[in-house]
């Protein structure tokens, strides 16, 4: 059978370290050239159960294993009720609890055989497990997504596509045979930790606190020397990223924490750009709502400067497409991993297979 000629209707979740909430989305793919968002929901935590997340994930791993698998059911439920589609397969990314590279291993959470008896559908999850087995770090997993998308457009090469969620990752491609990704280092992450921890909020809105801050050099510094010290590492854990960046920062009030901490994480990621001389620079994920951070990258690098809804992309799915996208590419037996994404000794499809 020629699979291009073949295409599926395939569902992805995603639930990041921010923990906002569970993304799904419906695509139409070849597993290959072809990507067609149908439609997305995200049904949100609340305050309660991020708390949980981010600091109860021993103690009451029970329940907050109960309010994942919940969530997914019902984010699931929301968009096939709107779908006259029959659905050939759901990618569940999970909700990853650890990721440590270095020790080879990681654990994202989510219980599949109970989607699978819920709603009679053929699931793929676990997908960096085979990568980690053959000498890569699992992640990023999504920079054969973003290929194809960056694909798709009319640009000049090279070009990158940034997604800054807790963790910030890239893809480049050179030309039009080589592409790369990695974990860039931090994102939203010690942002949102930040804003929770002092003014109990979920996030810097806007990035408008962070503007009326000012920068301070000492802090930004001595974050950056630590910083540096891992910057060869191709992934990250959040929590790591999240405890170097908060270290210094608890003698700055919060405006200039906030304004700090941008400008940390805008130095990591153009540092680590710059040398590409990116014609475009796609930026999604929630970091591209923050108007100061994105400030902040367009006066560091020359590169032209885009977020996803400037190319017409539902930029709060994406990442949720992506693993619609890999579980169609893991049935079909196609790479997912590379040695240029994940270190991975060669490429490497993945994903364990669900079967109603």
């Amino acid at each position: 059978m020629n699979t291009k000629n073949k295409y599926f209707y395939a569902l992805g979740t995603m639930s990041g370290t921010s923990f906002d909430g569970v993304d799904v989305a419906l695509i139409k793919t070849d597993g290959y050239n072809f990507i067609e968002n149908i439609n997305s929901h995200c049904i949100k935590y609340n305050k309660y159960e991020k708390e949980l997340y981010f600091n109860s994930i021993t103690s009451n791993y029970i329940k907050l294993a109960e309010i994942i698998n919940n969530k997914h059911i019902t984010a699931i439920e929301r968009i096939l009720k709107d779908s006259k589609n029959k659905i050939d397969v759901i990618g569940l990314h999970g909700q990853t609890f650890f990721h440590n590279p270095t020790a080879r291993w990681t654990w994202q959470y989510i219980d599949s055989r109970m989607i699978v008896n819920k709603f009679k559908i053929n699931v793929v999850s676990d997908f960096r497990i085979a990568d980690i087995n053959n000498g890569g770090e699992g992640a990023p997993l999504v920079p054969i997504f973003h290929k194809k998308l960056l694909s798709n457009q009319p640009f000049k090469l090279p070009v990158g596509l940034l997604n800054i969620g807790g963790v910030s990752n890239i893809t480049i491609i050179k030309n039009n045979n080589d592409f790369l990704g990695f974990d860039t280092g931090p994102g939203n992450g010690p942002l949102d930790a930040l804003v929770n921890i002092r003014l109990k909020q979920g996030m810097d809105r806007n990035g408008d606190i962070s503007k009326k801050g000012t920068v301070n050099e000492i802090v930004k510094n001595k974050t950056l020397v630590h910083l540096n010290k891992i910057r060869k590492t191709i992934s990250y854990d959040r929590k790591y990223l999240d405890n170097i960046c908060l270290s210094n920062i608890s003698s700055l009030n919060t405006e200039d924490a906030l304004a700090t901490l941008v400008d940390v994480i805008t130095d990591v990621i153009c540092d680590k750009i710059r040398k590409f001389n990116l014609k475009k620079l796609v930026v999604i994920g929630g970091g591209r709502k923050n108007k100061n951070l994105i400030a902040s990258i367009k006066n560091k690098i020359k590169s032209d400067i885009l977020v996803a809804e400037d190319l017409g992309w539902d930029g709060d799915s994406l990442e949720a497409q992506a693993f619609g996208y890999l579980a169609v590419r893991s049935i079909l037996g196609k790479a997912i991993t590379f040695k240029t994404t994940t270190g991975v000794r060669k490429p490497c499809t993945g994903g364990s297979l669900y079967y109603y």
